[in-house]
């Protein structure tokens, strides 16, 4: 599982993923008191992140009570995918149902448009950088889920790097998405931003169908 290292960068990674946070029963930044919910939230009377789950019964049960923001936001990060893996797991296949004509007519007209949408996507997809790594006269740069990286050679580790304007920057430099080079100090893998490639389709059809009730509500985790 990829790392997170603030509330912020836990935003934007389930923003990249289209998880519906609200529905998944999650709420960042967020002190909500109603049962059956998840959440984080800075306290700043005593200056200190809480991570939560309020119970079916409306008890709460603290995860995680102090000062590491990074900590905290990988505790709920966590717990976030291990409910995705959990609907996974149980998803299984739909038995097949008759359909009528009307039936049939609508899904020739929803293929067309799923052909319209992913000839689109496959637009952007040319458009778009390729993930793995590129070299900028003497910088490394990784891309991956819409975000540039740079190995900080004074840092010796990776930051995330605002993308300049204009794409033809990064033109010819990709070296594909193995590591390429001699210094294996600079290898993405070895970073807490590094992320396995993933089916975003499969996670797609786990948000679509999500029911809140498939998590143990009773307990304390």
């Amino acid at each position: 599982m990829d790392q997170v290292h603030s509330v912020e960068e836990l935003l934007q990674r389930a923003a990249e993923r289209g998880m519906p946070l609200e529905t998944m029963r999650f709420f960042i930044g967020e002190n909500r008191q109603e049962p059956r919910c998840f959440g984080i939230y800075h306290d700043d009377e005593a200056d200190r992140w809480i991570v939560y789950k309020n119970k079916a019964d409306g008890s709460r049960a603290i995860r995680y009570a102090g000062p590491d923001e990074a900590y905290a936001a990988q505790e709920i990060w966590a717990k976030i995918n291990s409910e995705i893996e959990l609907r996974r797991a149980k998803a299984g296949p739909t038995p097949k149902k008759q359909t009528s004509g009307l039936q049939k007519a609508l899904s020739t007209g929803l293929i067309v448009i799923c052909l319209a949408g992913a000839a689109f996507g496959l637009y952007r997809a040319i458009k778009s950088p390729r993930r793995g790594y590129y070299r900028v006269d003497d910088d490394i740069y990784y891309y991956q889920n819409n975000y540039w990286y740079l190995f900080d050679d004074y840092a010796d580790d990776w930051t995330i790097y605002d993308t300049p304007e204009g794409d033809e920057w990064y033109q010819d430099a990709y070296y594909g998405e193995d590591y390429p080079f001699e210094d294996s100090r600079d290898d993405f893998s070895n970073s807490g931003y590094y992320e396995e490639p993933s089916d975003s389709s499969s996670d797609s059809s786990v948000f679509d169908s999500w029911d809140s009730s498939d998590t143990d509500w009773s307990s304390d985790w």
